[in-house]
């Protein structure tokens, strides 16, 4: 069937989720017989309508991701499609790759959800990739396996921001930054996925609910998890003044910072000392990881190697994940 209309004067009807559906179909028939750029011109319409309908462009991806994958590849000619930025609206695109992820929060407060995928990663390396399903037939979109309740593939373009986002040790764009954008886009918004808790991000990225429990006195109790291939989160407590002065073990005038109201990677427990030389005299100690990262020196390190006594003072409860 021929469409009786030029893509240059057409001018869509927006009023439902189910015109506005049947309209990215048109494109989409379009798009296979006479090419993408030929349609372009009526994207740019949609785009400009969905621009002020945050709801309608929230269930048009839920219903792209459900009902209708074979149209995900047009959401990268919709902007307004996109969960909203926090700061710039300047974008990049995401290099995807096999195999293991660095991750690294970046500017946004979502720690929670970071660090908890550092610490899948930690676990099964690999783990954040194996999240991402790209598409053969098309290298713009991808769908990622998230459970919000139940599991469920989010269509998500490679185009994340450029400044406020995860990514890898460099803040480079990645799988991570893809992940990070597909939990976005649940919420519609980079702005609302700050401020959660680490259970929360077991559930999206695992499916299983995994409630904050006291931190164990014993360093074994921590081993045997990680020995099991489960992911460890530890949280601190809020403070208003932002940080926690710990005090060294082998010199009481030096001192670690503690981010407060933060979670934390842990990846591992050694016979070390607090600076993380190992030795077969040193005691035992847990090391845990800011997913901030960067270059961060004396006090506030990104590795801290805390006795049972420093890792029991400085957080306040862990999640642990399930086996992955």
């Amino acid at each position: 069937m021929l469409f009786k209309f030029k893509y240059s004067t057409w001018k869509p009807n927006h009023s439902t989720l189910r015109s506005v559906v049947a309209e990215l179909e048109a494109f989409h028939s379009l798009a296979n017989l006479h090419g993408l750029a030929s349609v372009r011109a009526d994207l740019g319409n949609l785009n400009t309508f969905l621009t002020t309908q945050r709801t309608m462009c929230a269930r048009l991806v839920n219903h792209i991701h459900t009902r209708k994958p074979e149209l995900a590849y047009l959401l990268d000619y919709l902007p307004a499609v996109e969960p909203r930025f926090r700061g710039p609206a300047t974008s990049e695109r995401a290099s995807l790759n096999d195999g293991v992820t660095q991750v690294r929060q970046g500017r946004l407060g979502d720690c929670w959800l970071i660090a908890t995928l550092a610490a899948c990663e930690n676990a099964k390396p690999g783990f954040t990739s194996g999240l991402i399903e790209r598409k053969v037939d098309n290298t713009h979109t991808s769908a990622v396996r998230l459970h919000a309740p139940r599991l469920r593939k989010v269509a998500v373009t490679h185009r994340v921001p450029r400044r406020h986002r995860a990514g890898d040790n460099h803040l480079g764009a990645n799988n991570a930054s893809l992940v990070e954008k597909a939990v976005a886009s649940l919420v519609h918004s980079y702005v609302r996925i700050q401020f959660n808790f680490a259970g929360t991000a077991l559930w999206l990225l695992t499916g299983s609910w995994c409630p904050a429990r006291p931190v164990p006195r014993d360093l074994g109790v921590v081993q045997g998890w990680l020995d099991s291939g489960r992911p460890v989160v530890a949280s601190t407590l809020i403070n208003r003044r932002g940080a926690r002065r710990l005090p060294r073990e082998d010199d009481p005038d030096r001192w670690v910072g503690v981010m407060a109201g933060h979670v934390y990677v842990v990846r591992g427990v050694l016979r070390c000392d607090e600076d993380g030389h190992p030795g077969a005299d040193e005691p035992w100690r847990v090391h845990v990881h800011n997913p901030l990262g960067g270059t961060e020196g004396e006090p506030r390190r990104t590795d801290l190697y805390l006795s049972a006594a420093q890792f029991r003072r400085a957080f306040l409860s862990v999640n642990v994940g399930p086996v992955l």
